[in-house]
């Protein structure tokens, strides 16, 4: 065949090697850049859930459009 189905061991054997190749600094360096980058990404999460919240619950508008919306219905 062309191609055959690759195990998982493929692909932990770079994800081992990677690590192999890091020292302990740079490990603690790429786990501390992990660590905020994650930090980052629940507080804008977060946020992003706040501001939906927020304009979901807007009441409608009162202008002369929705009023003439809110007569018809």
């Amino acid at each position: 065949m062309c191609s055959s189905p690759k195990s998982s061991r493929a692909i932990n054997k770079t994800v081992i090697n990677f690590n192999n190749e890091l020292t302990q600094e740079q490990r603690l360096n790429f786990a501390a850049k992990a660590n905020l980058a994650q930090e980052r990404r629940e507080q804008r999460e977060a946020t992003n859930k706040r501001y939906e919240q927020k304009h979901t619950n807007s009441k409608p508008s009162s202008g002369l459009f929705s009023w003439l919306q809110q007569l018809i219905n």
